[in-house]
């Protein structure tokens, strides 16, 4: 149960959401991690706006190309934004494109044993 006293959705519903939006509508699936991380990057901002050095830590799945979306996004609005891959395989998909964009937006991307050296200077 959420603080709202409604039901979450567990991770298998939020996958069928997104497999009916994906294949029943035509939205493709990197437009809705791209709107799954601007809306993240709003409630970072809104719960944090003096952070001014970001850490995402991404896993290898659909909410880590989420997390490289925000740091892309966070970037672009001047915060010292960074992200880990704590993946243990390549990313696919629209996480890999969401990385690709990231490093194009020149989002620093590290990799899973750097972990505790980026959260230390992150706020």
């Amino acid at each position: 149960m959420s603080a709202w006293g409604r039901p979450l959705h567990d991770g298998a519903s939020l996958r069928e959401t997104d497999r009916r939006a994906i294949e029943e509508r035509g939205v493709p699936g990197h437009v809705l991690m791209e709107a799954a991380g601007a809306a993240a990057t709003r409630v970072l901002r809104s719960r944090h706006p003096s952070a001014r050095a970001v850490l995402c830590a991404c896993g290898g799945g659909n909410n880590g190309g989420d997390g490289l979306v925000v740091a892309r996004r966070l970037r672009a609005l001047g915060i010292a934004a960074r992200c880990v891959l704590v993946a243990e395989r390549p990313l696919g998909g629209d996480a890999a494109w969401a990385e690709a964009q990231a490093r194009a937006a020149g989002v620093p991307i590290g990799g899973a044993a750097e972990l505790a050296g980026e959260l230390a200077r992150a706020d």
